[in-house]
């Protein structure tokens, strides 16, 4: 077995060695010699001693002998956990049998050596100063990394609030045109390009607030995105229902479904709803790893559903369609279905 490392520093070990024998100290010391020539012993033989230098700090090892005169190795373990906890303690008696023993380990001391056997004292203090060293290593690799994980939520959270005001500048700023403009296409288009990008704000809001997520809840953006789109209707009174699985995506897709179903239910209430009231109906069902999102009502018209296919936004949904690997359906056999999107779902996942 390879002989454990001294841990490397640029001054001598303090060794702090309770011990009411001058003798002993003396063979301690003795024993300590194959350590190396880099420790230094500070030997105490009291009680009151022991406190002092327990109080003054900076130990790299504390050795005990068990039995004192009016002071015994528990209380100077109990001492020494209490003020420096993370030095290793290891007792070096002639009288410590086992049940002691154990009661010594499980009350914090790093490990024992009997007086007769001092032979093992050398490698008993390496592998102690070895743990020590590999406790702490670990123990500055795990602060490091906590720092650094502090850093990154900072600099998320930072990275969130400025998109969202740069998202909220851009809507104002759109607002504003929508107001000035006289001519009635100009404000249509604009009113479209606003709901657009107050598709994508709400996608961002839903995946930043809080500690940011890897991952977009779909069915509750796209129930909150229809409540409030048929919300803010003046002329028809749609009611939106509701047949939707718990259904999470990868972040990555937020913005591309997003901007996918808000432009189909924009699409299905500008143009199969302008003349009528009705249900607004909306599905999503996760079935061998494939989405089946659609909008269906009571019964469209064949004139309702041919000026939904045919509107101006046929092209963007052809594009985020491609993006998402997507299939949008017009079905003509099923008169209560307007739209229907079919994808995969890699990475979905689907909640009872």
């Amino acid at each position: 077995m390879d002989r454990p490392a001294i841990p490397q520093t640029d001054r001598s070990l303090r060794i702090l060695h309770l011990e009411d024998s001058a003798l002993d100290a003396e063979l301690v010391t003795e024993a300590l010699g194959a350590v190396g020539p880099s420790a230094s012993i500070t030997h105490v033989s009291s009680g009151g001693e022991f406190s002092d230098a327990v109080r003054e700090g900076g130990w790299d090892l504390i050795l005990a002998d068990y039995v004192l005169p009016s002071f015994d190795g528990l209380k100077a373990l109990d001492l020494a956990r209490e003020r420096c906890p993370d030095t290793p303690f290891i007792f070096v008696s002639g009288a410590l049998g086992e049940e002691v023993a154990v009661e010594a380990l499980k009350r914090g001391a790093t490990d024992y050596v009997l007086k007769e056997r001092l032979d093992r004292l050398p490698i008993t203090v390496l592998r102690a100063l070895s743990e020590m060293r590999d406790r702490t290593e670990r123990l500055r690799a795990q602060e490091a990394l906590r720092r650094s994980l502090e850093e990154r939520t900072a600099l998320l959270h930072e990275l969130d609030h400025r998109v969202k005001n740069n998202l909220q500048l851009l809507l104002s700023l759109l607002g504003m045109e929508i107001r000035q403009t006289e001519n009635k296409d100009v404000r249509t288009a604009l009113g479209y390009m606003k709901q657009r990008l107050h598709a994508l704000a709400a996608a961002h809001r839903d995946l930043y607030d809080g500690q940011g997520a890897s991952r977009f809840d779909v069915t509750t953006f796209a129930r909150s995105l229809c409540a409030e789109l048929t919300g803010e209707l003046t002329d028809v009174n749609v009611r939106p229902e509701f047949e939707l699985d718990a259904v999470e995506v990868e972040a990555e897709r937020a913005a591309p479904m997003a901007l996918l179903f808000n432009e189909i239910i924009v699409n299905a209430l500008s143009q199969a709803y302008a003349n009528r009231h009705g249900k607004l109906k909306l599905g999503m069902k996760v079935r061998d790893r494939q989405l089946n999102f659609e909008l269906a009502d009571d019964m469209f018209t064949l004139e309702e559903k041919t000026a939904a296919r045919e509107s101006t936004t046929g092209a963007i949904l052809k594009a985020l369609a491609r993006q998402l690997d997507a299939v949008v359906e017009w079905p003509e056999d099923e008169p209560a279905v307007l739209v229907r999107v079919v994808m995969p779902m890699q990475g979905a996942q689907e909640h009872p």
